[in-house]
């Protein structure tokens, strides 16, 4: 049995539909906000008052919890990259091009690149379009069953994973204590004990992972990404071959 709305309740859906409240307005405008105070600095309430109503009103759009706000907005942000109908005819060149749309798409909202890790929860049927996508690529490289599936995981794994880590670093200002000290560390290496990290340094600072402390969003990390696409996709292409070779139960 349906439970009746309160007064307190239509007023509110009465306001948000008064102005043109929509979800699609509510992740614009919290997107925004993202933007310029990052998910630290982002709050339900603040999200109110850009649009001018109360927080009660946005979850009557967005679902129950601030998760679930969190979820359409990662939705929002990715379920638009690739449709069936942007598919180059060959799958290398789906799986190349969607790695690059995805990662443009988050360079465009680098304070949102936490939404692709654990912190939010599975945003399901917003991402069925490019799922899609990448399920079909997979096909059509000769995946099918459980190993369809495990490449899947693969290759979302790969996509979300770099670039979640690519913008993970906290960008501090270079005069700061922690850069001083990073660099301290650094310097003081032993070359005896550390001789290839010491001798790769000058290649690595800034432009590695762990070895750095700017962002990605200012020092973005362009080759290790496409030599991850390329590299997948051998592997891709060796875990289809070699499944073709096993010998078939009889």
């Amino acid at each position: 049995m349906t439970s009746k709305a309160t007064p307190t309740e239509k007023r509110l859906v009465g306001r948000a539909a008064a102005i043109g409240l929509t979800r699609e307005r509510i992740v614009e405008v919290a997107i925004d906000l993202i933007d310029e105070d990052g998910l630290a600095g982002f709050s339900v309430r603040a999200l109110a008052r850009r649009l001018n109503v109360y927080p009660a009103a946005l979850y009557w759009h967005v679902g129950g919890t601030k998760a679930d706000l969190f979820a359409e907005i990662s939705g929002a942000l990715f379920a638009s990259l690739m449709t069936l109908e942007d598919l180059p005819g060959d799958w290398r060149e789906t799986i190349r091009l969607l790695f690059r749309r995805f990662r443009a798409r988050v360079h465009e909202h680098p304070k949102a690149a936490p939404l692709l890790g654990p912190h939010i929860r599975s945003n399901g049927a917003p991402n069925a379009p490019w799922v899609e996508v990448v399920l079909r690529a997979l096909t059509q490289a000769g995946f099918e069953g459980q190993s369809l599936i495990d490449a899947f995981n693969a290759v979302v794994g790969a996509l979300e994973g770099y670039i979640t880590i690519e913008l993970a670093a906290d960008g501090a200002a270079e005069e700061s204590d922690f850069v001083k000290g990073f660099n301290s560390g650094l310097q003081a290496l032993e070359p005896e004990r550390f001789p290839l990290v010491t001798q790769n340094l000058p290649r690595m600072y800034n432009r590695s992972f762990v070895m750095r402390w700017k962002s990605g969003d200012v020092a973005p990390l362009d080759g290790g990404y496409d030599f991850l696409i390329e590299t997948l996709t051998l592997g891709l292409e060796a875990q289809v071959r070699h499944s073709r070779k096993r010998p078939q139960p009889r």
